[in-house]
């Protein structure tokens, strides 16, 4: 059962990734009206291509804490959130989309000549695919990590209680009934 989870935990990192990116595309295509680009200095100016990008962030941390909490939270107390196993879904799906960033980067050249503002902070340019969107979703898987063992630690243990039980059912039997209460150093050694 635990090979389940770390796996689901893993698997759930890959295609909140994956998701994540799919949907910064998606919102990285649908724009402002054009009297606010205007306004703002255009569409590639720097503040406007930081507030989208920031914009797309918080987003996407957003659902990844939502997504992580959801897939991190224990049922048990002995059940740990494996966080871990989440993150590094999470860095082989980042790993992958730069691969397939770097090749398809590699075979566009006019791409070469695109300013650094829009190929760090676009969802869109290839190779990074947003960098902030990155960290938003890391974040917010570390955060939902730390929200699901903050949980965990709430809930009531599930293992028996019978060490309290049998105390003070040892303490009503008697002395008869007890273990020898001679330490196990009370003989002197022997000598030689």
């Amino acid at each position: 059962m635990k090979a389940a989870r770390r796996s689901i935990a893993f698997f759930s990192g890959l295609l909140l990734y994956c998701f994540g990116a799919g949907a910064a595309m998606k919102y990285a295509s649908t724009g402002l009206p054009r009297q606010v680009y205007a306004q703002l200095g255009g569409r590639n100016s720097l503040p406007v291509m930081l507030g989208e990008a920031l914009a797309i962030a918080l987003l996407l941390f957003v659902v990844a804490l939502i997504w992580g909490y959801l897939t991190l939270r224990p049922q048990r107390r002995r059940h740990r959130p494996y966080i871990a196993w989440m993150m590094s879904g999470v860095g082989v799906a980042w790993a992958g989309w730069l691969i397939f960033g770097a090749f398809s980067f590699a075979l566009k050249p006019r791409a070469y000549s695109a300013p650094l503002q829009s190929m760090l902070l676009s969802s869109n340019a290839a190779p990074l695919f947003g960098a902030l969107n990155i960290f938003g979703v890391v974040l917010g898987v570390w955060l939902a990590g730390r929200l699901a063992k903050r949980r965990q630690m709430k809930l009531p243990s599930t293992r028996s209680r019978r060490g309290s039980g049998a105390e003070e059912a040892a303490a009503d039997a008697g002395t008869d009934s007890t273990v020898s209460t001679i330490a196990p150093h009370s003989v002197s050694p022997p000598a030689n």
